[in-house]
């Protein structure tokens, strides 16, 4: 039913999707487009169920749970209607995002519920098969917190001249970017060269080409990699495909969404807010129905809210 429908603006979804029945059964068609409904309790696994009147609920005929496309999902237990999920995924898909107190004016919800929401979001956009990268892989790490300055000279931290890179106020955030592929990147505890090792065994395939910007942590990976690195302390940004200008770029656009949208995001919710950026990044070109499309279809995860605030 839905196969060829397309909606490319927030009044193309509204249009679309007018009742609840609409909204589910778009959702089944995503969830389960091979025709077969899986039943999601408990591993069950049956592919046969019977259909309510309503066409939303399904009833397995194995088990005899009741359950919907929703079942399993971030959007079970919800209470809200599912065309305000949909309309929260359009504006979330917005180049920097949408903060929780203009998505509650916008689906008319309490802040707190509009929180809630994104972060469900975010869980399903860090919820993606992770493959190793391969090719020629760009490296860089940056830092996220408060510059010092804008801070009460009492909660100012001294940082030390032979200090580097470990900022005590700040949380590192690492990332790899693959020319001609995908985005990714982590919260890391800190950037010593044991973390970054591992990080990059855990993210590149071996005998690929690493782009660095000739930090002395990554020193050491040339027997697993073709390192080469750029030295930007020399003032050196380039020098023809030897560069790190790609990934860097998503760190400026990264870092404007962060001060322009949300202003602040603490330590224990930034990997939420880094995975929400490199699935926006990574699916970018793409038009505004595939993009939800993606979403959807890892939207199989759960978050209860006593989780989120423990």
């Amino acid at each position: 039913m839905f196969a060829n429908t397309e909606f490319k603006t927030i009044i193309d979804v509204v249009t679309r999707f007018p009742t609840e029945k609409a909204c589910h059964q778009y959702l089944a068609s995503r969830r389960w487009s091979d025709g077969l409904m899986v039943c999601p309790h408990n591993d069950c696994g049956h592919e046969q169920a019977y259909v309510y009147k309503d066409g939303i609920r399904y009833k397995c005929k194995k088990c005899k749970l009741v359950y919907t496309a929703k079942t399993g999902t971030f959007m079970e237990a919800s209470k809200l209607p599912t065309i305000k999920w949909f309309l929260s995924i359009y504006l979330f898909m917005h180049k920097k995002g949408i903060s929780s107190i203009q998505l509650s004016k916008d689906i008319g919800c309490q802040q707190k519920t509009a929180w809630f929401i994104l972060c469900r979001l975010r869980l399903a956009l860090g919820n993606e098969t992770k493959e190793q990268l391969d090719g020629v892989v760009e490296i860089d790490e940056t830092f996220v917190g408060g510059a010092a300055r804008f801070k009460h000279r009492n909660k100012r931290p001294k940082y030390l001249k032979e200090q580097g890179r470990d900022l005590p106020d700040k949380t590192p955030v690492m990332g790899f970017l693959q020319r001609g592929g995908k985005l990714r990147a982590m919260v890391l505890p800190n950037v010593t060269s044991d973390v970054l090792y591992h990080a990059v065994r855990k993210n590149i395939k071996e005998k690929s080409t690493v782009m660095t910007d000739g930090y002395r942590g990554y020193s050491g990976f040339d027997y697993l990699y073709d390192c080469k690195s750029i030295d930007h302390g020399k003032g050196f940004y380039g020098d023809g495909e030897i560069h790190t200008n790609t990934i860097e770029g998503f760190w400026s656009q990264f870092k404007k969404g962060i001060k322009g949208v949300y202003h602040k995001t603490t330590p224990k919710h930034l990997q939420k807010y880094v995975d929400e950026f490199v699935f926006r990044y990574n699916y970018r070109t793409l038009a505004v129905q595939p993009q939800f499309d993606c979403v959807i279809a890892n939207m199989k995860c759960r978050l209860k809210y006593k989780d989120l605030v423990a």
